[in-house]
């Protein structure tokens, strides 16, 4: 059984835009991918509404992935691969960093996740293989004050710095941007609609084939 760990934000977590609430397994990207690759694979999905790669926020307590990353791969190991999508909320404006910080906090994350895998490796196994992929850039803030015009350069110049991390610590990489449009986020412009997520559960399988397989 080949175990594969989605790690990401509201958007992995299943957030239904508009409402709040959360698509069913059957229609949740994670829930979906687990479908399509069938047997011989366990999908553990992992999203967080606000989840950061490494910001903490008293406002929404418990959202960065720095303080979360180290129990919730003891917990799940050993695993084959982990797929991270994280960003958008690192872009909110009382954050107050660039896209290059944004970077740093996945490289730190992939290094935690190394270093468990490294100093537990007898009873979690090896370091499993990483896909980072960077989320889809919101067109506009909806009226979201969380957000402003810089938020969105910030998100725009995700994909660029992750693609760079990813060649620096040997992960793979994806952009959801080649995937999927605008038109197919939500009425928030930041959440995906049912077609969205499968088209993400899609393409994701087709990359965990050629990464697994």
């Amino acid at each position: 059984m080949k175990e594969i760990l989605c790690f990401g934000d509201s958007n992995t977590h299943g957030y239904m835009p508009g409402l709040g609430t959360r698509y069913p397994i059957d229609q949740r990207w994670s829930g979906l991918l687990g479908k399509l690759l069938g047997d011989g694979y366990h999908v553990v999905e992992e999203g967080m509404d606000g989840r950061t790669t490494a910001f903490e926020d008293d406002l929404q307590p418990w959202r960065s992935a720095l303080g979360y990353i180290g129990p919730c791969v003891k917990t799940h190991a050993p695993l084959d691969l982990i797929i991270i999508m994280l960003g958008t909320n690192d872009s909110k404006t009382r954050y107050g960093v660039s896209a290059e910080e944004i970077g740093f906090g996945m490289q730190e994350l992939i290094q935690r996740i190394e270093t468990f895998f490294r100093y537990n490796a007898g009873r979690a196994g090896a370091c499993p293989k990483i896909l980072i992929i960077s989320p889809v850039p919101m067109p506009q803030t909806g009226g979201d004050p969380e957000f402003n015009a810089e938020s969105l350069q910030k998100q725009a110049g995700l994909a660029a710095v992750y693609k760079a991390v990813a060649e620096q610590y040997g992960c793979a990489f994806a952009a959801a941007e080649d995937w999927i449009t605008p038109e197919q986020l939500g009425v928030d412009f930041c959440h995906f609609t049912p077609e969205a997520h499968r088209i993400f559960a899609e393409k994701t399988a087709e990359l965990v084939h050629q990464l697994l397989d």
